[in-house]
């Protein structure tokens, strides 16, 4: 079957001894299994190798690849050195996937073997003592079927807000990386440039609207903890890397403008209120080079404030922010003096 002949699994686990079981049973209990499933221990050091040795040592498709702590990124390029299958799938060792999400790829890639990309919403959850809660998080495409691109494709997602740089949200042929150069910069935001070119490099694609993917949102997480000046640094400089890219492909995109508009004000918000909300300073030349990028892409008077005046609009933020700690302050005082309203 084209499922169990085809796809890799690649899964970095890096201390994760309390979730990652979970995490490996959801790929082996598919309904139409993998061929096989890289785990790459990055230098563990809480137990996470020695339960996986135990409890998979029998597994014909579980194999573990040891190497020091050297990130994520360093990671998922060895194991795709390693991958024998023609389409790969990189998932955290902390998430987990629905019981059929291998089995809708094989029906798509029976009906056309040219599928290159597959693609798919994905869902958080947070732990509730012994139960879940899962969030509203939609990334799923305007519309499922089949995309004559993937650039088509994300297209639709960027325009639409609903883009995401995760790459745990699609199973690529792996004869795509042949066409931009791979790599994996850092240990955060790590995943933008990868998950970009795949978007962009991509042929035949099929998008599922379906939530088969669960990330697991942590208190002790990354993305979940105060981000310092180096985080922030990071995350514009994996925007800038990404734009690059993106740029080069504008003018082959249906909606070109419309499409570096939405990303670039989307992540130059995010940015932006990122250096607010952690009171850290903006990145070098984040003001002149957001302008120059609006002039690169031919946006134009299209732009909003937060484009072409991204210091008027971080000044902006600021005083919404001290106004609602304002107010915040005001009703707590109130309340303590027996003032507040029902």
């Amino acid at each position: 079957m084209a499922g169990r002949k085809g796809i890799t699994v690649i899964l970095p686990v890096y201390n994760v001894r309390e979730y990652v079981e979970e995490a490996v049973d959801s790929l082996l209990q598919q309904s139409v299994p993998p061929l096989e499933i890289i785990v790459i221990n990055d230098g563990s050091t809480d137990g996470t190798l020695e339960l996986l040795e135990s409890r998979y040592a029998d597994s014909d498709v579980l194999t573990i690849h040891n190497q020091r702590n050297q990130g994520v990124g360093v990671a998922r390029l060895k194991g795709l050195a390693l991958a024998k299958g023609e389409f790969v799938y990189f998932c955290d060792p902390d998430d987990l996937v629905r019981s059929d999400l291998f089995e809708g790829f094989q029906r798509q890639v029976e009906n056309d073997p040219g599928l290159e990309l597959y693609y798919f919403s994905m869902r958080a959850f947070v732990d509730v003592g012994s139960g879940r809660k899962f969030l509203r998080r939609d990334t799923s495409s305007k519309r499922s079927g089949w995309f004559e691109s993937g650039k088509c494709l994300l297209q639709d997602l960027i325009v639409s807000q609903k883009h995401s740089a995760s790459t745990c949200q699609f199973i690529f042929r792996k004869s795509v990386c042949t066409k931009f150069p791979v790599r994996f910069v850092g240990r955060v935001h790590e995943d933008h440039w990868f998950s970009m070119n795949i978007y962009l490099y991509s042929g035949k694609t099929f998008s599922v609207r379906d939530d088969l993917y669960y990330q697991r949102v942590r208190e002790g997480s990354l993305t979940r903890s105060v981000k310092d000046q180096h985080y922030v640094v990071a995350g514009y400089e994996a925007y800038r890397d990404t734009l690059c890219a993106l740029k080069l492909h504008v003018d082959g995109f249906y909606k070109g403008r419309a499409v570096a508009l939405a990303y670039m004000e989307r992540s130059v918000r995010t940015i932006a209120t990122l250096c607010i909300k952690n009171r850290v300073k903006p990145p070098a030349n984040f003001f002149s080079m957001t302008r120059k990028d609006v002039g690169d892409c031919g946006v134009g008077l299209h732009g909003r404030l937060v484009l072409w005046l991204p210091e008027l609009f971080l000044l902006e933020e600021m005083a919404i922010r001290r106004a609602d700690v304002g107010k915040a302050v005001t009703s707590t005082s109130m309340s303590e003096k027996g003032c507040a309203g029902p």
